[in-house]
């Protein structure tokens, strides 16, 4: 399979894959459901340029002053949350100290962004509506359906639509169809094809 089709396309799906440009670091008090098109490093996400979406859900807690009793905690709905940046370290803006101020929030969540220069970055967000417990839900396919259900920060990626981090390619074409299916992939899976493409080379 040693084709100039082939080699393009492997050409064209390394050069759209992640590209760790935009870090954004992770407070204590906001737990990851879904990193999008990035990955954890640590406390840092690791984020491509362009647009982005994160599903994530505040956890304030209270520490108990004695050894009888636990920590309260202070949940907040699963949040998606949508922005653009590109060449940065980002920073989630302050978070409520206090156990009124901690609930108050999680009831009504407001996240702010800013850069390493402390200007805020535009930010939209939308609490997901979860029915039922939320032990061991696949937070990814969570977000994946709210982006089909058209949600307000809804991400739509369609043939002969951008994707974020690179350009789209005419509707119905097999390299456009490639690229869109290797954007929608998570970091892993995208290594592990462009590992079996480079064996078809």
């Amino acid at each position: 399979m040693n084709t100039p089709l082939t080699a393009a396309l492997f050409a064209t799906l390394c050069a759209t894959g992640v590209q760790a440009e935009v870090r954004l670091t992770l407070p204590d008090e906001v737990r990851l459901l879904s990193a999008g098109q990035g990955h954890q490093e640590g406390p840092q996400l690791v984020l491509p340029d362009g647009m982005n979406q994160l599903l994530v859900q505040y956890d304030g807690v209270e520490e108990s002053r004695s050894s009888g009793e636990s920590d309260r905690h202070f949940r907040s709905s699963p949040q998606v949350l949508r922005f653009e940046a590109a060449g940065t370290a980002l920073t989630f803006g302050a978070l409520p100290h206090g156990s009124a101020q901690k609930e108050a929030f999680a009831r009504q969540p407001g996240f702010t962004l800013q850069n390493a220069l402390g200007k805020g970055v535009p930010l939209m967000q939308d609490a997901m509506v979860v029915n039922g417990l939320q032990i061991g839900v696949d937070w990814g396919s969570k977000l994946a359906e709210y982006n089909r259900s058209g949600g307000k920060v809804a991400l739509v990626e369609s043939l002969g639509t951008p994707a974020p981090g690179g350009e789209a390619l005419p509707a119905g074409t097999l390299e456009g169809e490639l690229q869109r299916l290797f954007r929608s992939a998570d970091p892993a899976l995208q290594r592990r094809f462009i590992g079996w493409a480079a064996n078809q080379l």
